[in-house]
């Protein structure tokens, strides 16, 4: 009986916000405060509604009701307890109610900001936000009911995939739902703008707040499925240019060029039109990943693969949600008047709008590599694959001069005032780089891209120091002294200086493990030795261990540098009896320079087994850009409230 209530939480859900969007649409040219309480209120009702159901399906997963589809389908009385919970989103129908959870939050929190937003705009960002949800809860009640009920009742469940057995698994979907979601609610304020004109530099500085979460949940999604693949998979790479990994990093492109757009609208009040649009493309985006994820089109363990009518009604929300709105922005993008002043060419806004066009072209690029097989299949039943080598040949050339422009715009002034002592700080960023691109030649088999990749990483990281360093500089500030210190952080775009950090890190990460890493493919028996470089590995033995749900063939190696014991790793082959899969399970030895990684191959006694082995350059490095970026972000919205909150007990 209690999944039966979950249903109809949702379904009461359904028709309330129907009525909320019918009671907007009919007060849309109101902004009194009895119809902003309403719309505030119906916003509470939803979320908690939908926590309740949501909670429910937890519930259900973590007490084994195998009587649900669901639960039958994707979770196992001997699963530990965090695979029981995370199995709830692990899967179509528990991933979508995931993601409305997080909408009807987002919408809620919103709500909240009645002080803060335009009492004209606000009733319309609701409106928007809950016609988001109508057109989702109308998706998983009428497609992918999550609390239906099964015709035999199984004893003890199939299991969750083992691929998903993972707490990196456990913690990817929902910061990634947190991104593509957030971007939403900078969707609801450009469209709210188009319906009722009002918009400022007040709009776009309330509506960066919610982009830079967007952003920084994505960027840190995206990062954490990354790690995940790289130690889950046991193929000794990060980044595959997969479909699905390409579904989370279009929207990221989109809501990177978008972050700076507003900031630009914010400052000087131009480029409206291209805002609005941005930000109706990074939702769209976001919903083209939820198409191609769920639309049954792909074959991946990332995919939520299902039947094509699951796919055709993504496809008519995709078509509604982004149809409609770019329909009113060609009627009403001409209607908005903004500031006609002149700037410099060498001005910081000119950077960043260059820069937001290398990135909308460079997310183009991703999209065309993605899209064009999935056209071909479907045209004439070609099947073809495109892989990295399209996208180094495409995509790396277009993001190298954002690289660039990303070091020198710090350095730039808003509006026509002549940049201060640009010359000196251009002259100081090329004769490191070129010191640091003469230190990478003489590195033993560094080639042309190797070395144009990591001076891009030595130009952007010591871009941001010159730049921290000049503000510090110019105001004075005591480094002894904590009140000026903290003054200095709350005036000052640190959070834009670790985001750019990030950047240079990641970008260095990137090149030690693309052009110097090493890799051996060998096959060995038990007691022999494996040389790379100055280590060495034994191979000491191979073993049958049981697990909580699985069983595990483990081999154990003995790593050693200049004749000391480093680490013993083990990787394994485990094998799920209850879902009849194997998987491989990687040992990696990480340190500041980078992974040993060791894979398990075939084998046994009598023909001995195949090992892989990888030596990965600076390749944690990588994920530690990405935490950096993502925490750029965060303190940047720290700052801008306590800027704001500074303003206010001075006004």
């Amino acid at each position: 009986m209690i999944p039966e209530i979950g249903h109809i939480l949702l379904i009461i859900t359904f028709v309330a916000s129907i009525l909320q969007v019918v009671f907007w649409c009919y007060n849309i040219k109101k902004s009194d405060q009895i119809t902003i309480d309403v719309l505030q209120k119906s916003t509470f009702i939803n979320f908690i509604f939908i926590l309740f159901s949501f909670g429910i399906l937890v519930y259900s997963f973590i007490i084994s009701d195998f009587s649900l589809v669901i639960v039958s389908d994707n979770s196992h009385t001997l699963k530990p307890l965090i695979y029981k919970i995370s199995g709830t989103w692990g899967n179509h129908e528990g991933s979508l109610m995931l993601w409305i959870l997080i909408l009807s939050f987002f919408t809620f929190l919103v709500s909240r900001k009645k002080n803060n937003i335009s009492p004209k705009l606000l009733p319309s960002i609701i409106g928007i936000q809950t016609i988001i949800l109508c057109l989702f809860l109308s998706f998983i009640l009428f497609t992918s009911n999550p609390f239906e009920r099964v015709d035999t009742l199984p004893i003890d469940g199939n299991g969750l995939n083992p691929l998903l057995q993972d707490p990196g698994l456990a913690l990817h979907p929902p910061l990634l739902y947190f991104g593509y979601v957030g971007l939403s609610v900078s969707f609801s304020f450009a469209v709210a703008a188009l319906i009722t004109g009002e918009i400022n530099k007040e709009w776009a500085r309330q509506m960066r707040p919610w982009i830079t979460i967007a952003w920084s949940a994505l960027t840190i999604g995206i990062a954490l499925g990354s790690w995940w693949a790289y130690y889950e998979l046991g193929w000794g790479g990060w980044w595959f240019w997969d479909p699905v990994e390409n579904a989370s990093f279009m929207p990221w492109l989109i809501a990177t060029a978008l972050l700076h757009s507003v900031r630009i609208l914010e400052v000087r009040f131009i480029l409206i039109n291209w805002t609005i649009l941005l930000s109706i493309l990074a939702f769209s985006f976001s919903l083209l990943g939820t198409f191609i994820v769920r639309s049954g089109l792909l074959t991946s363990v990332h995919a939520f693969a299902s039947d094509p009518s699951r796919g055709l009604f993504i496809l008519i929300i995709l078509a509604i949600a982004t149809g409609g709105p770019l329909i009113l922005y060609a009627t009403k993008s001409s209607s908005f008047q903004e500031n006609k002043t002149q700037f410099n060419i060498f001005s910081k806004e000119s950077a960043l709008l260059i820069n937001n066009l290398f990135l909308t072209t460079a997310a183009s690029t991703v999209l065309i590599g993605t899209l064009y097989p999935l056209f071909l299949d479907a045209f004439n039943g070609n099947k073809i694959s495109i892989g990295p080598a399209y996208y180094n040949a495409t995509f790396a050339p277009i993001m190298a001069p954002v690289i660039l422009l990303m070091a020198m715009a710090p350095f730039l002034s808003w509006g026509i005032k002549k940049p201060k002592q640009i010359s000196k700080k251009i002259f100081f960023l090329t004769t490191i780089t070129l010191l640091g691109g003469m230190g990478l030649f003489i590195i033993e088999e560094s080639s042309l891209f190797s070395i144009i990749c990591g001076s891009l990483a030595i130009w952007l990281f010591t871009g941001v120091i010159v730049d921290f360093t000049s503000q510090i500089k110019n105001a004075n500030v005591n480094l002894s002294s904590f009140k000026t210190l903290l003054l200095f952080f709350s005036k000052n775009n640190i959070g834009i200086h670790i985001a750019h950090m990030g950047v240079a890190v990641f970008l260095a990460g990137v090149t030690g493990e693309q052009f110097y890493k090493t890799e051996f493919n060998i096959k060995k028996n038990i007691g022999d030795v494996i040389s790379i470089g100055n280590k060495s590995l034994i191979f000491n033995k191979v073993e049958t261990l049981a697990g909580p749900n699985y069983k595990s063939e483990t081999a154990t190696f003995t790593l050693l540098k200049n004749g000391t014991i480093i680490s013993v790793l083990k990787p394994e082959k485990r094998f799920y009896p209850i879902e009849k899969s194997q998987t491989t399970e990687a040992a990696i030895l990480s340190d500041f320079w980078g992974d040993t990684y060791l894979v398990l191959g075939d084998g046994n006694k009598e023909t001995g087994w195949s090992i892989r082995v990888y030596f990965n350059p600076l390749i944690s490095w990588i994920w530690g850009g990405a935490g950096l970026m993502s925490l750029g972000g965060l303190v940047s919205i720290l700052q801008s409230r306590t800027a704001r909150r500074q303003v206010k007990s001075t006004s």
